[in-house]
């Protein structure tokens, strides 16, 4: 578990604005909208892990680093 999170890339100035985070350790994690995968058979996905919806303007921010 991350001791710090770094704000690297934000879109907007919502709290629960899609957000890419840095820690101490250079590791990247992403906030968006978890999709709801319980009825999919075409993702698996292990323990602990799930699948956000990255918000194409957050990909356009990073651009500008």
């Amino acid at each position: 578990m991350p001791e710090k999170l770094e704000i690297i890339a934000k879109p907007c100035n919502s709290a629960t604005c899609p957000t890419i985070y840095k820690d101490e350790q250079g590791r990247f994690f992403i906030q968006g909208t978890q999709l709801q995968t319980a009825d999919r058979q075409d993702v698996a996905l292990g323990e602990g892990e799930a699948i956000v919806e990255i918000d194409s303007s957050l990909l356009e921010s990073l651009r500008s680093l």
